[in-house]
């Protein structure tokens, strides 16, 4: 194993360091968390775990081969780039760039683009034969001030967000306007832990959202909805990204078409607020019996993550009707909502 580092977005304080973790667990990677700090994870773990983070992930930038971590102090940072053994990483005639990133205004006197000058100097004077390439260099050397704190290494991967924005509701075949975004929909994917080739299901599929992340990366997907023309809809969207579901029909969530211990895990966000058909239940009844109803078709230790109105405490819900509470996540949407994404496992 090896000490790796993983810049993380910022959009939400929990979720990103929740999602990584998941993903590794997911994929049998063992790990050992070394540190978290701001908008970055520190952990020892298999350098190719850094692909599959690359395939899998929504809230996490940069996955990196760490090389040193030192305070955000130049004396400390250019000794440490002094003392590295770089020459491991780079070898003769490839070429190289540094990048420095600035996590929430930290270290506010260090020059970012001087420090990429100043550690592209040196690593051009240490190593005989490399050549510095800012367009296309075969080495990305990563840099990131956060806190207190400075982590310098190899990348090994970095996730785009270009996939997910092209992926956002309106530029899908089928549109309506609740509709979950895709990076917040692949993260809870993630985060219920399937792995490729399993069966995700989704009893409130809407426009497909959880169905088409989870085909993304591999897994075989199943999807009901009450209502036909979201029914449609999903199947327009899978169609549209070229995904071919195990099946998609309309089906009543508190009264599934399938048998006992049949679902890997569960990924959905129930009906609710006035863009939303409950089938006439309040949000939290109709919750509720759902729970219920889907404990049996999900198989022992496995989970299901939903998202559901932070009022109704979904969480808690589901420790009451017998899951276990693995987390949950707040996600502000707007003044009148806030998301709880909550994970909870069959015992």
């Amino acid at each position: 194993m090896a000490r790796l580092f993983f810049l993380l977005s910022g959009e939400n304080s929990t979720l990103p360091f929740s999602e990584l973790t998941s993903i590794l667990q997911a994929e049998g990677y063992k790990h050992k968390i070394l540190e978290k700090l701001a908008q970055v994870l520190r952990l020892e773990s298999w350098p190719e775990s850094a692909l599959t983070i690359k395939l899998r992930a929504s809230m996490t930038r940069i996955c990196g081969l760490e090389l040193f971590r030192c305070n955000a102090d130049i004396d400390e940072i250019l000794g440490s780039v002094e003392a590295a053994e770089l020459n491991q990483l780079i070898k003769e005639g490839e070429s190289f760039v540094v990048r420095v990133k600035r996590v929430r205004g930290s270290a506010p006197k260090i020059g970012r683009l001087w420090l990429e000058r100043k550690i592209g100097g040196m690593i051009f004077g240490k190593v005989k034969g490399v050549k510095v390439d800012l367009e296309k260099p075969q080495k990305i050397f990563v840099g990131i001030l956060t806190g207190e704190s400075f982590i310098f290494g190899l990348e090994l991967a970095e996730i785009r967000p270009k996939p997910f924005f092209e992926r956002r509701p309106r530029r899908k075949a089928f549109f309506h306007p609740t509709a979950m975004q895709p990076k917040l929909a692949r993260c809870m994917v993630n985060l219920a832990q399937p792995r490729k080739g399993e069966l995700v299901l989704d009893p409130f599929c809407g426009t497909g959202s959880f169905l088409v992340e989870a085909s993304l990366i591999g897994c075989r997907v199943l999807g009901f909805d009450a209502v036909q023309r979201m029914v449609e809809g999903t199947l327009q969207n899978l169609s549209h990204y070229g995904l071919e579901p195990e099946g998609i029909a309309l089906a009543d969530a508190r009264r599934l078409p399938l048998a006992d211990s049949s679902i890997d895990c569960v990924v959905t966000d129930p009906p609710y607020g006035i863009s939303a058909t409950t089938l006439r239940l309040r949000a939290v009844d109709l919750m509720e019996t759902f729970l219920l109803g889907v404990m049996d078709k999900i198989k022992r230790g496995r989970r299901i993550c939903l998202a559901a109105p932070r009022k109704i405490r979904i969480g808690e819900l589901g420790e009451r009707l017998g899951f276990i509470r693995i987390e949950s996540h707040f996600v502000y949407v707007h003044r009148n909502l806030t998301r709880e994404i909550a994970v909870l496992m069959r015992g």
